[in-house]
């Protein structure tokens, strides 16, 4: 019987505690800095399909941060310094490849640069470290690098997609941008910082422009744009209407996951923990917005046929300051949500007994799980963090929100027309 449980190598030398923790933080620092530019991008780019899987990858990227920070707290690097910067020219790396100007461009450099690097510098890890030692580091790795093995999958075909549809100056910009990238990561000495390191050539630069986010939500060709939520929709007034805007408001929560992202994007100086819940809350809200989409495609209906609601980000980009973005969707909506009748269960009850929908009936049921755990987040960041535990100064706070929404809102039909009440059909 072979001994170590089949463990091979187990007479590696391999890696010392100091050594190890200072990769792994160095993998996961490209980790937290992706998650930077999937977010800030998400919003940026108008492709649908690709801000949905912007958002995905910010919470995995989420995952694989947090896996590796409890890990190196367990090889005596405590969190303040795993949270730091470790190199300059990772950061450079991030910070560039932030202001990538197109969907085709950013993919180049997340899938034919950075990722391939993160994932060899994971296998050069695997295949150093000692097997005995650093088994638990090792069976973490094993686990991340399916879902990182996926992302590759879906970015390699994205490119190809993008690529066929782009003209050939937007496809000479990408293959510029991989250089420049490639120039930027040998500066840093490669992702685990093994290599050594490379000058940047004068020739491979490119000019960049500072990242902003837009003021107002981005969409594609296919769709057209609608600061009101169900503009130039007539729902009947039966159970039938009730179940098609129930389809519709789901497959609308995408700008609510726009306004998740600025939320996560533009707050600074908050702990690990904010971060970690705000890429849970984007991606559970880009996944409502795949339930309704899901639903209409079963049902039939031409998902562009209809204005696509923007409206949600561009409150919170244009009007709502500091924290009052993330009071009003924990608070005055998510929270208030939780009331029994009407609320989520109801609506769940609903799907399930009036419209008797197999499908609807599931999306509603995990829809109103993860509504309990997004209140459960304004409860912790926004109750207890901001007001102190004061119920009642949350409240207030809530409600002054959903007053300047109001507002916004009748500035908009005075300027443009009446559409009817803004808060048909929740958020």
């Amino acid at each position: 019987m072979h001994p170590f449980m089949g463990i091979t190598d187990w007479d590696r030398v391999g890696l010392s505690v100091e050594a190890s923790a200072k990769r792994l933080q160095r993998i996961a620092y490209v980790d937290r800095g992706l998650m930077q530019i999937e977010c800030g991008q998400l919003i940026a780019r108008p492709e649908y399909e690709v801000k949905g899987a912007l958002a995905r990858m910010v919470w995995q990227e989420a995952n694989h941060y947090d896996e590796l920070r409890s890990r190196c707290k367990q090889l005596r690097m405590g969190s303040v310094a795993f949270d730091k910067c470790p190199d300059s020219g990772l950061k450079a790396m991030i910070d560039r490849t932030l202001e990538t100007g197109s969907a085709l461009t950013l993919l180049v450099v997340l899938f034919e640069v950075i990722k391939p690097a993160q994932i060899r510098a994971i296998s050069s890890y695997m295949e150093q470290a000692q097997p005995l030692v650093d088994e638990p580091t090792i069976s973490l790795l094993k686990r991340q690098l399916p879902e990182r093995e996926e992302q590759m999958a879906w970015g390699t075909s994205a490119i190809q997609e993008l690529s066929l549809a782009a003209a050939e100056e937007e496809c000479e910009l990408a293959a510029r941008w991989k250089i420049y990238v490639n120039g930027l990561l040998g500066a840093a000495g490669g992702v685990d910082g093994t290599s050594p390191r490379t000058e940047i050539r004068a020739e491979d630069k490119v000019v960049t422009q500072p990242f902003q986010l837009p003021l107002q939500s981005t969409r594609d060709a296919r769709f057209v744009s609608a600061v009101k939520k169900h503009k130039d929709q007539h729902f009947t007034d039966n159970e039938h209407g009730r179940f098609e805007q129930m389809m519709f408001t789901r497959f609308f929560e995408m700008s609510p996951a726009e306004g998740v992202a600025y939320v996560h994007f533009t707050t600074k100086g908050k702990p690990w923990a904010f971060y970690m819940d705000t890429a849970r809350h984007l991606w559970d809200e880009v996944r409502h917005s795949w339930f309704g989409e899901a639903a209409l495609r079963k049902k039939g209906y031409d998902i562009y046929a209809v204005p696509n609601w923007t409206g949600w980000y561009d409150l919170t980009a244009q009007h709502f300051e500091l924290d009052e973005a993330y009071t009003h969707l924990t608070i005055a909506i998510e929270k208030a949500a939780m009331k029994y009748p009407p609320g989520k269960r109801e609506e769940w009850e609903f799907c399930r007994d009036i419209a008797k929908d197999p499908l609807m009936t599931t999306f509603q049921d995990f829809d109103w799980a993860d509504e309990v755990v997004h209140a459960s987040f304004g409860q912790k960041w926004i109750i207890d963090e901001i007001h102190q535990g004061d119920n009642r100064a949350a409240k207030a706070a809530a409600e002054a929100t959903v007053v300047k929404r109001l507002a916004y809102m009748k500035a908009y039909e005075e300027g443009k027309q009446a559409h009817g009440n803004p808060f048909a059909g929740g958020y």
